[in-house]
Parts: C-alpha cells; structure tokens; sequence
C-alpha cells in the first residue's frame, strides 16, 4: 500500500492522513533554523491545539512524512487472537 501524499494547507503547513480518514494523523509545520536552514515539525494530530505534541524534527518534507506511522493495533489484536495457542497448533501444551 503506498503512502498518500502530504496534503499542502499553505505554504508552510501539510497535513499527513493515514488510516483514519475523517482527520489528520499528523501536521507537518516548515519553520527556519537558526543557521536559516528549512527544518520540518511533526506533531501528532489533535482536536484541540493545546493536546497536539511534536513528534519528531527533520531536514525534509519526505523524511518528516515517512516519519508518521500507521495505526496498525486492530491488525496486531487480530493476529494475536489468530494465531494464540501452543505453537505447533495442537492441543494444550505439556499435557
């Protein structure tokens, strides 16, 4: 599945959409360094600004947008419950 691109609100704000479809996972802030080099912030997507948190700081935009993860905790759940048992997926072990 390939990632879907930053979606560019102004010049200096991306949002990044994963699984969720109805709100940003993460927003993406330009901002300069003191050196006046382009530095892009990740900070986890949140309803109210003062609940959004940085995640991370990085030299581009790519980096920034490989940087946001997919929520993968119901695919985790689901193997977890499909594949408990004892590993040779007989009967209980050391009976």
């Amino acid at each position: 599945m390939s990632r879907p691109a930053p979606i560019r609100l102004d010049g200096d704000t991306w949002v990044i959409m994963r699984s969720a479809t109805d709100h940003p996972t993460a927003i993406v802030n330009r901002v300069t360094d003191t050196a006046g080099k382009a530095r892009f912030l990740v900070l986890k997507w949140a309803l109210d600004p003062s609940q959004r948190r940085m995640t991370g700081i990085f030299a581009t935009l790519e980096q920034a947008d490989a940087s946001v993860l997919y929520d993968n905790t119901a695919h985790i759940a689901h193997a977890q419950r499909k594949t408990a048992g004892p590993p040779n997926g007989g009967g209980p072990l050391h009976t």
